[in-house]
């Protein structure tokens, strides 16, 4: 169990990071082009830190859930939040997701001066919701990975 534990915790600060890095780069190209108007050319670092976040954060993702499953199917009176639970949570934390960035987006086009900097706090609110949208979505698709419902011979 202590192993499990240390191995789901380092894929869920391995996700973080990833989501970090891809929420970073996303808003720094967005402050870049509003920034720069239609002429905007976002340095070549800034898609590569996209694309290795996104590998990162997607890489994370499925082996928590290979993991997690492979737990579930050893040890399968493991009791799990009920389905609506985490449907309700995951749906919140989209919901906050969304509205953040469209209240964002707005905030910066009335803005005269666009800063080039993302805010740190705004990318850490978006890495925690992506966070959670993930761990509700890996322990939802645990249910019914192939082999779930285990019926020892």
């Amino acid at each position: 169990m202590s192993r499990l534990l240390w191995s789901v915790g380092g894929l869920l600060a391995a996700g973080v990071i990833g989501l970090s890095m891809l929420f970073w780069a996303l808003e720094r190209t967005v402050l870049v082009s509003y920034a720069a108007g239609a002429d905007a050319n976002p340095p070549l670092r800034i898609y590569v830190l996209l694309f290795l976040g996104l590998s990162i954060s997607s890489i994370a993702g499925f082996l928590a859930l290979l993991r997690w499953s492979r737990y579930l199917r050893d040890h399968p009176g493991t009791p799990q939040a009920p389905v609506w639970l985490l449907v309700i949570v995951g749906g919140l934390a989209v919901a906050a997701l969304v509205t953040a960035i469209a209240t964002h987006a707005a905030y910066i086009r009335s803005l005269s001066v666009v800063p080039v900097d993302p805010n740190q706090g705004y990318i850490a609110f978006q890495a925690s919701m992506g966070a959670i949208i993930g761990i509700c979505l890996v322990l939802l698709g645990a249910r019914w990975a192939p082999g779930y419902k285990h019926v020892p011979a």
